[in-house]
């Protein structure tokens, strides 16, 4: 089974390494990861990923704009944005602009697995038992 596409935009070393530890329990993600802006761009320009995680606030960008650039090159695709500021206005606006959700660093990251299950049954990312794609 090919493996499905997640990028990961942050800067905060703690951060990249929880949430990789986290995804570590993903094995049919692909990781690629950045923490730099233009590099964020051309990744998104370059191909559509399944899941994008993207911290809110990147030099030189924001996590809306990644949000969405990943939605016009793959509509299904699915952006949690992950921030520093406990902001429910942000949360709302980035939702109603298309992110899946929005989570709190540090605390929240333990819900980044939760939603990643929900994630991968939802939307067919995860293989089946048999070893086949869900429909």
């Amino acid at each position: 089974m090919q493996k499905r596409q997640l990028l990961l935009i942050e800067d905060e070393g703690y951060v990249v390494s929880r949430v990789q530890e986290i995804l570590s329990a993903f094995p049919y993600l692909e990781v690629t990861r950045t923490d730099d802006a233009e590099r964020a761009r051309a990744l998104l320009d370059e191909r559509p990923f399944d899941v994008v995680l993207s911290d809110v606030y990147l030099r030189g960008a924001s996590g809306l704009e990644f949000s969405f650039k990943a939605l016009q090159k793959n509509k299904d695709a699915c952006v949690v944005l992950i921030t520093g500021i406990d902001n429910a206005d942000m949360a709302a606006k980035a939702v109603k602009e298309g992110a899946f959700d929005f989570v709190i660093k540090p605390p929240g990251l333990e819900r980044l697995a939760g939603i990643l299950k929900m994630v991968s049954l939802v939307r067919g990312l995860a293989p089946q038992e048999d070893g086949e794609e869900q429909p």
